[in-house]
C-alpha cells in the first residue's frame, strides 16, 4: 500500500530562479476537466494559470512564459516526455520548472523524466495542496515581492 508524501520529491539539485508574483502556472493535460479543477484550484490561491493540450501548449509558451509546468505524461497526441524534450527545445523555456503530474508510479516515470528534462513528480492521487507546496517550492517569490 503507498502513501502520499506531503512534499512531492524533485528530481534536480539545481536551484530556481525568483520570481515576481503572480506565479505563472501552465497546465498541460489533455483531460480538460482534471486541467480545469486544478486551474481552479491554482488561481484560488492567486496564481495565474492556463491550461492547453499538447499541441496547444507549443503555440501557447510561444506567446505566453509560464514560470514552471504541471505536465501530465500519459496524452494521445504527445506524451509528457516528448512534450517535456520539445519544450526544453525552447530557449526561454531551458529552465522553467517542470513537474510530471500523473497517475503513473513515480518509478514508472522517473528515469525517462529525468532524461526529458524534468524536474519533479507529483501524484494525480495526492491532493491538490501537495502539488500548490511543489510549485510554490519551485518557484521562489523575489524579495521585497
Amino acid at each position: 500500500m503507498s502513501t502520499a508524501r506531503s512534499t512531492p520529491p524533485l528530481w534536480t539539485t539545481r536551484a530556481f530562479a525568483p520570481v515576481t508574483p503572480p506565479i505563472c502556472v501552465l497546465i498541460v493535460d489533455d483531460d480538460g476537466d482534471v486541467a480545469d479543477a486544478l486551474q481552479a484550484v491554482l488561481e484560488a490561491e492567486e496564481f495565474t494559470a492556463r491550461t492547453a493540450d499538447s499541441t496547444a501548449s507549443l503555440r501557447l509558451i510561444g506567446v505566453w512564459i509560464p514560470h514552471v509546468v504541471v505536465l501530465d505524461i500519459e496524452m494521445p497526441i504527445q506524451n509528457g516526455f516528448d512534450l517535456s524534450r520539445s519544450i526544453r527545445q525552447i530557449a526561454h523555456m531551458r529552465l522553467v520548472p517542470i513537474i510530471a503530474h500523473t497517475s503513473l508510479p513515480e518509478e514508472d516515470v522517473m528515469t525517462e523524466g529525468v532524461a526529458a528534462g524534468m524536474d519533479a513528480y507529483c501524484s494525480k492521487s495526492n491532493p491538490p495542496t501537495v502539488l500548490l507546496t511543489l510549485v510554490r517550492h519551485m518557484t521562489p517569490l523575489l524579495l521585497g515581492s
